[in-house]
């Protein structure tokens, strides 16, 4: 039996007060910005909600969606960040949250595979510690926005070996970390590294993003990139990537993170000699990028 006018109009009265219930509470939050966040997103979700009549089948599912999703978060792997970073909230918040000269390194998403205290490597030493993958040398400049060199500039690196995995991925308990290093510039604020090449690969096929994106964008493929993370004294942190101009999934990144400025040359190299004088008796890649940081927020 369809709702009368009677019953309509009733059960709006009872969806309206229960919002405004919630708010009333919540509208008691102490802290100020606290209580502007919580305000804003009680009445958009409960305005969602109410758009699309969404069912008690529905909300019991994504209750329980949610609920699987915690279980694939552990140290180095966060799933809900998957999910921001497919939903293109990670990149809507990082672009509105670092204002920049135009000249200085656009920031991207951090992505779900940070790990706090990475091995500390010195500059020019090879950090893959046995990820399989051609090997790749690395090297640039830490800048500030004058062009000078950042000196003490804390860098962490890390990136997927050859088959796409990141140590997180296999088996980092047993095996320890690999293709991650933390490095620290001195007074000419330059860096380099040895690795292997970073290659395209998808989102965990085994969690529930990829459920997500499968029944909805079909997209699920990242272009090949390093990560990096840069603090300095002075300097505002910098969280970005760096792609590879040749990966074939450059224009479809699964969480939109591709940014033209930080896409880059990886130029493969015959055997010989590399740039810092080691003598390759296979092909090899390298890499040059210099890194522009902003003043810290004052």
């Amino acid at each position: 039996m369809s709702d009368t006018p009677n019953t309509t109009e009733h059960r709006y009265d009872a969806l309206h007060l229960i919002t405004e219930e919630v708010l009333a509470r919540y509208s008691k939050t102490p802290d100020p910005r606290l209580r502007e966040l919580m305000l804003s997103l009680i009445k958009h979700i409960h305005s969602f909600a109410k758009e699309v009549k969404l069912t008690a089948e529905e909300w019991a599912f994504t209750m329980s969606f949610l609920e699987e999703t915690g279980k694939w978060c552990s140290p180095g792997r966060n799933e809900f960040m998957i999910f921001s970073d497919a939903f293109g909230l990670s990149m809507l918040t990082v672009t509105q949250d670092y204002p920049r000269p135009e000249h200085a390194t656009e920031p991207t998403l951090v992505g779900p595979f940070l790990l706090e205290n990475a091995p500390q490597f010195a500059m020019g030493e090879d950090i893959s510690a046995g990820a399989a993958g051609t090997p790749m040398y690395a090297q640039g400049q830490i800048l500030d926005i004058h062009g000078q060199p950042v000196a003490n500039a804390v860098i962490d690196v890390w990136h997927s070996d050859d088959r796409g995995l990141y140590d997180v991925q296999d088996g980092i308990e047993e095996n320890g970390p690999w293709a991650r290093a933390a490095l620290t510039t001195g007074a000419d604020g330059r860096y380099s590294f040895w690795s292997v090449l970073p290659v395209d690969y998808p989102v965990p096929q085994d969690g529930t993003a990829i459920q997500m994106l499968q029944a909805t964008t079909g997209r699920s493929w990242r272009p090949a990139h390093l990560h990096f993370r840069i603090q300095a004294p002075g300097q505002r942190p910098l969280i970005t990537h760096i792609f590879d101009r040749t990966s074939k999934n450059l224009y479809s990144d699964a969480v939109f993170g591709v940014r033209p400025s930080l896409i880059a040359d990886f130029k493969p190299q015959t055997p010989g000699q590399a740039p810092d004088g080691k003598v390759m008796d296979r092909d090899f890649f390298t890499l040059e990028y210099n890194f522009v940081m902003t003043d810290a927020l004052k």
